[in-house]
Parts: structure tokens; sequence; C-alpha cells
């Protein structure tokens, strides 16, 4: 089992969350919304040129958008390796938790 960062682990989640509209302005929105971070947008790309390295996410072109000249975004999507890290990380989080509850954090 390879251990995916928080950051990373964080980016997955959002893509799933997302389906298939996640891209990057999306993403960040959500990573927001859900953990009140803000990454900046060279963060963000980092991150998931990373992890399309590392095979967790694969990029999709879209159309170009109407208006002239207009670009077209790149959506993300797990791959199974992505799923894979996902599902590792929540075995992780389960083993490192089992017998812990917030109220046995309160004898500290």
């Amino acid at each position: 089992m390879k251990e995916i960062s928080k950051a990373e682990e964080m980016v997955l989640l959002a893509i799933w969350r997302l389906a298939g509209g996640a891209y990057g302005v999306s993403i960040r929105r959500q990573i927001r919304k859900n953990t009140g971070k803000d990454y900046t947008y060279g963060t963000l790309y980092g991150l998931l040129r990373q992890m399309d390295h590392k095979g967790y996410i694969k990029k999709i072109k879209g159309k170009p958008l109407p208006k002239k000249g207009g670009r077209s975004k790149t959506y993300f999507k797990l791959t199974p390796g992505g799923i894979r890290a996902l599902k590792d990380a929540i075995a992780l989080h389960k083993r490192m938790w089992k017998d812990i509850n917030e109220f046995s954090l309160d004898e500290l």
C-alpha cells in the first residue's frame, strides 16, 4: 500500500465528489467548501500533475467554449489506481483510529 498525502487525498475526494465536472476551478471550490483550505492554482495544478504521473487520475479534454477563441477545459477523472489509493487511505484511517473516539481524547 502506497500512502498518499493529505493534500492528495483532498484533491482525489474533490474529484470523486464532482464526478464528471471536475476541472481546476471546481476542484478548488470543492476543497475550499469542505475544508476551508484555499489552494493557489499553482499548488493545485502541481498536485494534479503529480497524481496524473502516479496514475491516480487522468485528464480529459472538454469541448471548446462557445465564444470565439474559447479554450477547452481539462477535466479530471479518477483511475482505478486513484480509487485504490482512496480505499487504502480509508483503511489506514480506520486502523489508526481503532479504539479511539472523541471522548478518549478528553482524557489526555
